[in-house]
């Protein structure tokens, strides 16, 4: 079959001019279809153009920590709270002492979550760190890069670069 043998099949005796028309009448027809499972596409998908709700509000203990790619003593990390509401993210000592501070924003088009810190308290302020971070219900994964590293691309604390695991502490019981 050639290029002329299509433009024999059908009506011959109408002109081409109509029978584009007919082509046109039945896209102008499939259009609202179209649009409409282009609409529900998403849905049907799990995937939608709107990043998820976010809320990592709470306060939070370090189960375990990472730096350099070597675990944190434990000692260094029971004794401080971490919280988290829509904008910053505090740390305290187990005096209730502020330590760390910074702003937050967070890209979650795509998991894990991108997440950038501005410090606000000391050691300095101002400081720009580059991570990633995982939420789950009760738990989150946080892993960013400290002063002349490289942001990380995946859970695994290499040179210049912190992580750590955290569990929501239970409002009831502490």
């Amino acid at each position: 079959m050639n290029v002329s043998d299509l433009q024999v099949r059908g009506n011959t005796d109408a002109p081409m001019h109509q029978q584009e028309g007919r082509i046109m009448t039945f896209f102008q027809k499939l259009k609202p279809i179209l649009v409409l499972v282009l609409a529900i596409l998403p849905a049907c998908t799990g995937s939608s153009s709107d990043p998820p709700k976010v809320d990592l509000s709470g306060e939070y203990r370090i189960i375990i920590g990472e730096r350099n790619g070597t675990l944190i003593d434990q000692k260094e990390l029971s004794d401080a709270t971490i919280t988290i509401d829509d904008k910053t993210i505090t740390v305290y000592d187990n005096e209730r002492n502020e330590t760390f501070a910074a702003t937050y924003t967070l890209k979650t088009k795509q998991t894990p979550w991108q997440i950038t810190m501005v410090s606000t308290k000391a050691p300095e302020i101002g400081v720009i760190a580059r991570g990633l971070i995982e939420a789950n219900q009760n738990s989150l994964k946080l892993i960013y890069a400290l002063p002349n590293g490289q942001p990380p691309t995946d859970f695994q604390a290499g040179p210049h670069q912190q992580m750590f695991d955290m569990v929501k502490i239970d409002q009831a019981g502490g």
